[in-house]
């Protein structure tokens, strides 16, 4: 079965938190191939960009596909979808 676009941004995305969430230490510059990774996904970062902040920014990302992906939940009175 062939991926959809958003499935494989969705990929890509949890891809990259795990390679941004790792620990690392404080003044550790993130590797240029995470930094290629985050521009093709539309997400700039400098050298003073946090790893707080793109780790935030790609959870954003990740809940806005899952919420695509994910068919109307029916409103008040049902369990919406988890953004997880």
């Amino acid at each position: 079965m062939e991926m959809s676009e958003q499935e494989r941004l969705l990929a890509q995305v949890g891809e990259m938190l795990s390679k941004i969430a790792r620990p690392y230490p404080a003044d550790d510059e993130l590797p240029p191939e995470v930094r290629s990774g985050l521009s093709q996904l539309g997400l700039s970062c400098t050298e003073r960009t946090t790893r707080e902040e793109l780790i935030s920014r790609l959870w954003a990302r990740k809940r806005s596909l899952l919420t695509a992906m994910t068919p109307e939940w029916g409103g008040p009175g049902f369990t919406p979808p988890t953004a997880a």
